[in-house]
This record gives structure tokens, sequence and C-alpha cells, in this order.
């Protein structure tokens, strides 16, 4: 008896023993180590691109720095029947076939008569290369402008115009000029930010 009450011990602590060691080896840095390498890697999320966010509005006023320019505008229209714009005594027009103003492409235009009341002042005496131009929209955004070029065209002389809904965003103001006025002189703006 007292042999078997040994044996039974010493099993039992071999038992006790191979438990413990193999306990122990679970719980090691080696084998969480060797566990972690072995686990499929996580996945990789995907870059998000944002897209830029455009921002745009119809013109309802222009002010141009450093002059008395500072007019609602109102919207004009082209009428290929008749080979003419819509034209008022007071206000500016925007273009309704030009892109509205917005950051991101396209050519806002924006006319009006070389008269006093409209763009008479700009276009007697030009503005400096760099003079800032602010075009408020009905989206509540005020655009600005920087004048890189301007330039005379005669009235059959409308390549400027031909496309007006690609490339970078920008401004242009055409108002008449010369002494019978004779000249369209387009006052070409690029686009500066928005607010």
């Amino acid at each position: 008896m007292l042999r078997r009450l040994r044996f039974i011990a010493s099993i039992g602590l071999i038992y006790i023993a191979t438990i413990g060691t193999i306990a122990g080896l679970l719980q090691s840095p080696r084998f969480l180590a060797a566990q972690a390498v072995a686990e499929p890697p996580a996945v990789q999320q995907k870059e998000i691109v944002k897209k830029p966010v455009v921002i745009s509005g119809r013109p309802i006023h222009i002010s141009i720095e450093n002059t008395d320019i500072n007019l609602p505008l109102i919207d004009g229209t082209y009428d290929t029947a008749t080979d003419s714009w819509t034209l008022s005594e007071t206000k500016a027009q925007f273009a309704t076939m030009s892109s509205p103003a917005n950051n991101q492409q396209g050519t806002t235009f924006i006319y009006g008569h070389g008269t006093a009341a409209v763009f008479g002042e700009i276009s007697e005496q030009h503005p400096n290369l760099g003079t800032l131009a602010h075009v408020t929209t009905d989206s509540g955004h005020v655009f600005t402008y920087s004048l890189v070029d301007v330039h005379d065209y005669t009235p059959n002389d409308t390549s400027l115009l031909d496309d007006l809904t690609s490339g970078a965003p920008r401004l242009i103001v055409q108002t008449c000029s010369g002494a019978l006025s004779q000249w369209r002189t387009m006052f070409i703006f690029a686009y500066q930010e928005v607010r």
C-alpha cells in the first residue's frame, strides 16, 4: 500500500510539473511573440482621398480696389438672333452663359458700359496690374481676383470668350473704350481666394 501511494504521489508530481511547464511556456514572451507573428496581418485601411470642396455662386456685386467701382450685378445674356447683349445704363452684368464665380475652373464674365455710371473709370484709366477685384455671390462668398492683363479687342473678336467653362478660375471684366467706343477692353483677373 505504501508503495502504491508513493507511485501515485510521484505520478501526481510529474503531472503537476508537466502542467506547470506547459502553462509557463504558454505565458512566455517568446511564445506570445511567435503567436503574434503567426496571426494574419491587420487589414490595411484604404487611404481616403478627399475631393476639393467647390465653392461657387452667382455674382451679385463687384468692386475694384483703388477705383470708385462698387456696383450691383444683374444677369446679362447674349441674343444670337439679334447678335447683341442685354445692357443696363447703371449696372454691370454677369454673363449667365459664363461660369459662376468659383474656386475650381472656368471664366466668370462681367460686362458693362464704359460710362461714368458703370465701368467708365477703368475704360479711361486702366488700373495697375495686381489690382484686386472682389465679387460677392448670392451664396454669401466673396471671391478675390488679381489683375494680370488688359487687352483691347475689336467688337468682332470674341476669341477670349470661346471657352468659358474650362481652365483655371478667373474673372474677365469687359467694357467699351476709345473715343468712339470702338474697342472692347478686357480686364483679365486671376483667382486669388474665396472667403
